[in-house]
């Protein structure tokens, strides 16, 4: 028996209702119990972290990365771990021909949770410099539905990126046949919007339970209508069951948009961060630091710590993830407050973010990360590196 204790921390698991100081005691890889410090069992030899000070939380969820390093927006998972998040989602980076070998070298090998998104392109994102369903022949939705069932303890879903980037003039095409593959594998999809994209169309299009991601974005109409109100599509979609994403990445989350969203009382239902190669260094960093943002734009503290655990976790239809139910799995995140700090929107306009989190441990399946020790090693740019035009979502 190994006995873990995490010793009188603000515990938070928002989808049971939990908000207690006191102790948390893992037990062989799993949470085993909640409760006042000398009551939950915790063996005298147990190895005692003092959390006092600490959100103890459900290990976060990252709906939105990039993970896959053989694809040039790739980066290790590591990254995730290094932002405190326990589970990172693939959003699309492998199509139906590269996922074996994703799997095989990156899920099946990595210290963080990886669950993905397959996208309905084949290759999936293969290249910076040419969308990836210009061509709409690589859209192959019984491939992909073939894949994502043989793989379904780690794919939740089907990606598809929709504006002039990533489809040229096969946006409608590309929705059509992701939403088929989706329907095949009887998944939800995760769908980009962007320049390009007929928004309200999309929205239209999409069935409850799939998420917009992307959407608190400047890049193109987004949920916005010609006013600069929530587009009524966006506020239908909503009531049929249709989530909403940050997806922040190097083009799609700004003050502003972000700002009007929440006036109108439209928060995100899931706050991610787009991590790719081109948005790792500036002006994402990591999961906690995008928490900050919505934070410090009024969503709740309830609403945001949410947002990264039991909502990620209903979006991705898991029920074994984002809680700290005895029994579960433990996927444990700590986060600390941070120094009050300069942040900036993907047009690089700054605001003073007060005392965002800052992640203390990462605990995945009962085993302690330090996100401060945690090396991320990111590839050299290379030529056409530079002609990706990061004010543009690249996830």
């Amino acid at each position: 028996m190994s006995d873990l204790l995490l010793r009188g921390g603000r515990i938070v698991d928002p989808g049971r209702g939990v908000d207690r100081t006191g102790d948390l005691l893992v037990r062989d890889g799993r949470v085993a119990a909640i409760g006042a410090p000398g009551e939950t069992g915790a063996a005298p030899d147990a190895t005692v972290i003092d959390a006092a000070g600490a959100l103890v939380l459900p290990g976060l969820i990252d709906l939105h990365g990039h993970w896959y390093d053989a694809s040039p927006y790739g980066v290790d998972p590591l990254a995730s771990l290094a932002g405190g998040a326990t589970t990172a989602v693939d959003a699309g980076t492998a199509g139906y021909g590269t996922f074996p070998a994703f799997r095989r070298y990156v899920i099946d090998r990595s210290p963080v949770r990886v669950l993905a998104y397959i996208h309905v392109a084949a290759a999936g994102l293969a290249a910076s410099v040419v969308g990836e369903l210009e061509e709409i022949r690589y859209a192959r939705p019984r491939e992909t539905a073939e894949v994502i069932r043989a793989h379904r303890e780690v794919v939740v879903g089907v990606k598809v990126r929709i504006g002039t980037q990533a489809c040229g003039a096969n946006t409608t095409a590309a929705l059509t046949l992701a939403l088929e593959a989706a329907e095949l594998a009887g998944t939800p999809a995760m769908v980009h919007i962007a320049d390009g994209a007929d928004v309200p169309a999309v929205l239209r299009a999409l069935r409850p339970g799939d998420v917009v991601t992307h959407a608190l974005t400047a890049n193109g109409t987004g949920i916005l209508d010609t006013d600069g109100r929530i587009h009524p599509a966006a506020r239908e979609a909503r009531r049929r069951g249709i989530l909403f994403d940050v997806g922040h990445g190097c083009g799609s989350f700004t003050w502003r948009t972000a700002r009007r969203a929440l006036e109108e009382g439209f928060a995100p239902d899931t706050i991610s961060t787009d991590l790719h190669r081109y948005s790792i260094d500036y002006p994402v960093v990591d999961l906690p630091t995008t928490m900050a943002k919505l934070r410090h734009l009024g969503m709740s503290e309830g609403e945001v710590l949410a947002s990264v655990t039991s909502r990620a976790a209903a979006a991705l239809q898991r029920d074994d993830v984002g809680s700290l139910a005895p029994g579960a799995r433990a996927d444990i995140t700590l986060l600390r407050p941070g120094p009050d700090t300069l942040l900036r929107d993907a047009e690089a306009l700054g605001e003073v973010v007060t005392a965002p989190w800052r992640p203390a441990l990462a605990i995945v399946g009962g085993t302690v990360h330090d996100p401060a020790a945690i090396q991320v090693p990111l590839r050299p740019y290379v030529a056409a590196d530079h002609e990706v035009d990061c004010t543009a979502p690249l996830g």
